[in-house]
Formats: C-alpha cells, sequence, structure tokens
C-alpha cells in the first residue's frame, strides 16, 4: 500500500511538472496551450558555402515561419553541425555522425530576407567536410536538419594576373595570365579552368559570359556603340570534384567601337492583299543582320512596332483590320549585338485603304 501511494506521488509530481512546462511554453499566446514540439520553425533548405583563404564561409537564411505557417516571435540560436573525414575515410556518403554543434546565439525576432553567415577557419587542406543546421526557439521547438552541404577543402588559387583586352569590329579580345600559387603558397601544377564575367557602363550586375574556359582568353563577340565595357575574371581548381574559386582578378575595361551605321534596307513596295498588307523590302547589306523591325503611321500620328522579335525574311504581312485612310511604312535592320543595334529607318513608302 505503501509503495502504491509512493508510485502515484511521483505521477502527480511528474504530471505538474509537464503541464507547468506546457503553459510555459504557450504563454503570451491566445487561445489554448499549445502542446511542446508542436509549433517548431521550418527547416533552412539554403545552406551554401564558400570557400576562402582562411577557411569556409557558411551562409543561409533565417527563417521566420513555424511549419504550420504561423511566424516566428523568437529564435533562441541556431546548431550549426559539422563533420570532418580524413581524405582515406572509408564511406564519405554514409549519414555522419556528428559530434557537439556550435551553439550560434540569435536571440531576437526574426524578419524575412535576413541571412545568417558563419565562417569555420579549423579546417584541414585535403579533409572532407559536412555542414547541416538546425534552428532552436526553445527546449521542446526546434527545426529538422537543413540542407547538406559537402565539400572537400583546399586553398583557393590565386586571381589571374594581367587581364587586358583588345577591341575590334567585331567584339573584345579579353586575355590574362594564369596564377602560379594558391593562397597558401604552394605551386600551382593542375589544369585551371576560368570564368569570365562581363558588365556594361551604368549596370550594376556582372553577367558570367563564359565558364569552365580551359584556355587564358575569350573573343567577346559584342558589337555596341560608345559603350565602356568591363570585365573580370576567376580561376577554378577542380580537387577531388570540389570546384575552389579564387578571388576576383583586377577589372579591365574597353571601349567597344560598334557599327556606327548599320545601312537600312529598301523598302520595294506595298500590296493590299486578301491576308493583309504585305510589305516587300530588301535585306540590309551587311554582315550579323539578325532580323527587321517593321513599322506603320496612321495619318494621326500613331506609330506601331508590328513586331517584337526581329522579323528574319524580307516579305512582311500586316494583318491588322485597318480603317480606311493612309498608311505609311518603313522597315530597320537589327544586327547580332549584345544588346542589339538598330539602324537607319528605310524608305517610308504609303497606301490608301479605302
Amino acid at each position: 500500500m505503501q509503495r502504491l501511494r509512493v508510485k502515484r506521488t511521483k505521477f502527480i509530481v511528474f504530471l505538474n511538472i509537464f503541464l507547468f512546462i506546457t503553459l510555459i511554453s504557450a504563454c503570451g499566446r491566445k487561445g489554448m496551450p499549445v502542446p511542446p514540439g508542436t509549433l517548431r520553425p521550418q527547416e533552412i533548405n539554403d545552406l551554401s558555402y564558400k570557400i576562402v583563404k582562411e577557411g569556409v564561409i557558411l551562409s543561409w537564411s533565417v527563417p521566420y515561419r513555424n511549419l504550420d505557417g504561423s511566424p516566428i516571435d523568437k529564435i533562441k540560436e541556431f546548431r550549426l553541425f559539422k563533420k570532418e573525414l580524413s581524405p582515406d575515410a572509408a564511406c564519405k556518403e554514409c549519414p555522419p555522425n556528428y559530434g557537439t554543434p556550435v551553439v550560434i546565439k540569435y536571440d531576437r525576432k526574426p524578419e524575412p530576407g535576413k541571412r545568417m553567415v558563419y565562417e569555420d577557419t579549423t579546417l584541414k587542406e585535403g579533409y572532407f567536410y559536412v555542414y547541416q543546421v538546425k534552428t532552436v526557439k526553445n527546449l521542446f521547438n526546434v527545426s529538422d536538419f537543413s540542407n547538406k552541404v559537402t565539400f572537400y577543402f583546399h586553398s583557393p588559387p590565386k586571381p589571374p594576373l594581367n587581364l587586358t583586352t583588345k577591341v575590334f569590329e567585331e567584339g573584345v579580345q579579353v586575355s590574362w595570365l594564369p596564377p602560379k600559387e594558391f593562397e597558401s603558397g604552394k605551386e600551382i601544377q593542375g589544369q585551371l579552368e576560368y570564368d569570365v564575367f562581363r558588365r556594361f557602363d551604368k549596370e550594376s550586375d556582372w553577367e558570367l559570359v563564359a565558364s569552365g574556359v580551359d584556355d587564358t582568353g575569350i573573343f567577346d563577340n559584342i558589337r555596341r556603340v560608345f559603350k565602356i565595357v568591363e570585365y573580370r575574371v576567376r580561376a577554378v581548381f577542380n580537387f577531388h570534384g570540389t570546384a575552389i574559386e579564387s578571388e576576383f582578378s583586377r577589372i579591365a575595361l574597353a571601349k567597344a567601337r560598334g557599327r556606327q551605321d548599320i545601312p537600312g534596307p529598301r523598302l520595294k513596295g506595298l500590296k493590299n492583299t486578301e491576308e493583309g498588307i504585305k510589305i516587300i523590302f530588301s535585306p540590309s547589306r551587311r554582315p550579323g543582320i539578325k532580323g527587321y523591325f517593321i513599322y506603320r503611321i496612321d495619318e494621326n500620328g500613331l506609330i506601331v512596332q508590328l513586331n517584337q522579335n526581329p522579323f528574319p525574311h524580307t516579305v512582311f504581312i500586316d494583318r491588322s483590320v485597318l480603317l480606311p485612310g493612309k498608311y505609311t511604312y518603313w522597315v530597320t535592320a537589327i544586327d547580332d549585338s549584345i544588346p542589339p543595334n538598330e539602324s537607319r529607318p528605310s524608305n517610308k513608302v504609303s497606301i490608301i485603304i479605302k
């Protein structure tokens, strides 16, 4: 009887503790108390990495919603899990047996668009690494593991050297010298590849124009009038399937000459057919012409461009339903520059619709 009373007392104590924790976890919320673990944060799905001279920079978006879609009031911390495997480890694809995670304090309400950044400088060259992260709200509300990132670590190559440009009528020759050392000071003996980026003046975003280049130069086929073009290049070292990128080279400038005077086509004539107004013109006598834009103006001065993409042929049919009146047409040529250049207008030819 006494043993039964002791067991009942322990059960009551445990039940009281459970109810107390439940109430604490629901504190500040309206409605019924929420059982522990119900409002776990959504898992992180964009964990990414960048290998740098000192180690690796990891980054991820801060989650701001729970699994049920409700907003997160506060994140306590993030737990970063890491597994290090030697080059001769037997199974790099096996589920990682993580040790004690790195705790990264947060202690605030998350906002959309925020990212966390963490730099790990304890890496060993040649070793294989696995990382995942969890979001922690409190003791009972911890997210699932994030996506997994894996890579071999090696010191990055130094940036390409002596980036130069030479301008021709057909485009820009971009050349550079390969780096001779890794950032660690070791001599580079393997083959490098290169990524080439370009942007035009007054544009903030760099465009990748060539990747995986196994030479020390490219010809960029652009013809753009009176525009400054910037280039930069980075080296890429492939280490056991991990692409290890250098910092960018110095920027090199070029002034693309462009075709300043693309000759326009000649408009031969117009014909009113059952299909519509047939516009017949001769081609522009210049290499690199991609197509033509056809224009029409009515008696009220309303100008309409009849096609949005360059038309590749020399006979175009305007299928618009036209009211009686006088309509005038002309044509321009479009070349294959990036972005394209447009010729001066052709001669104008009119037709009267009765």
